[in-house]
């Protein structure tokens, strides 16, 4: 009997084709714009966008799309080369459970959850008053049911305004004390001293996305790091950093010390604050 592709090597043949395509559209083939196109919706669905949002504009983003699927396409095939499959599972799981994927995870909100039971308070009422007959009651007697409910409610607020608690000023309560700035850059140049390349180069990631969008972007934005970097004037010098972390995170392949040396040096600009 013939041996037949898993599902995972379908896609991945798919990535290969499509960017094998984008690169002959690079040279100058526009009719491989198409073909890749096709070929990525059949083999991998809609679970590229980005890539397909590229190949479809006018004029198509061919060099992001390469990009793209040349990361995506190394880390499929490290599949193949991953030593312990339980360990990457493991730091998986520690990566979605950072704090700036929390809403992955996260229920209804506590505004939705307020809304939720103010709804089914009001369809209550409602059912329990065409229950009870007083439905029928003339519109004039809830307008005036309605007008003292919000009389009483004004009334209430002005109150507690000219009340003595209302004029006198209130001290605020202390702010707690700002986190100390992680100095990424610092953690770098010590995680390599020790030979963790690939704690160094992302330490170093973060350095630079501190520097490009603000101190609490590393923890809090939604964005990759590919599209943090891309936002930046200088993403064509950040590519050597970019393709290290990429490598590291996702293709589970340690990097070396030639590695780190030209990540730190495509972040080396960003090791002091701009003036």
């Amino acid at each position: 009997m013939p041996a037949t592709a898993s599902s995972a090597d379908d896609y991945t043949n798919a990535v290969h084709r499509g960017l094998t395509l984008v690169q002959f559209a690079e040279r100058g083939d526009v009719p491989s714009i198409q073909q890749a196109i096709d070929v990525l919706v059949q083999g991998t669905g809609n679970t590229q966008p980005e890539v397909l949002r590229d190949l479809e504009s006018s004029p198509p983003d061919l060099r992001d799309a390469d990009q793209r699927l040349q990361a995506l396409y190394d880390a499929l095939q490290s599949r193949v080369d991953t030593p312990d499959p339980a360990q990457a599972s493991t730091q998986l799981h520690s990566i979605l459970s950072q704090p700036r994927f929390a809403g992955l995870r996260a229920g209804p909100s506590l505004f939705d959850q307020i809304m939720s039971f103010i709804y089914n308070l009001i369809g209550e009422a409602l059912s329990w008053l065409g229950q009870s007959g007083l439905a029928r009651l003339p519109i004039w007697i809830w307008l005036i049911v309605v007008v003292v409910v919000l009389l009483a409610i004004i009334i209430w607020t002005i109150r507690g305004g000219f009340s003595r608690g209302g004029r006198e000023a209130r001290l605020r309560t202390a702010r707690p004390a700002a986190r100390a700035r992680l100095d990424f850059f610092a953690d770098a140049d010590r995680l390599a001293a020790k030979k963790d390349y690939v704690g160094a180069i992302k330490a170093l990631a973060g350095g630079v996305a501190i520097r490009l969008r603000g101190e609490h972007i590393w923890e809090r934005s939604p964005l990759t790091v590919r599209e943090l970097f891309q936002q930046s004037e200088r993403a064509d010098a950040l590519r050597p950093l970019l393709h290290s972390f990429e490598e590291a995170s996702y293709g589970h392949r340690p990097p070396d010390a030639s590695t780190y040396a030209r990540a730190a040096e495509a972040a080396e600009p960003f090791r002091q604050p701009a003036a």
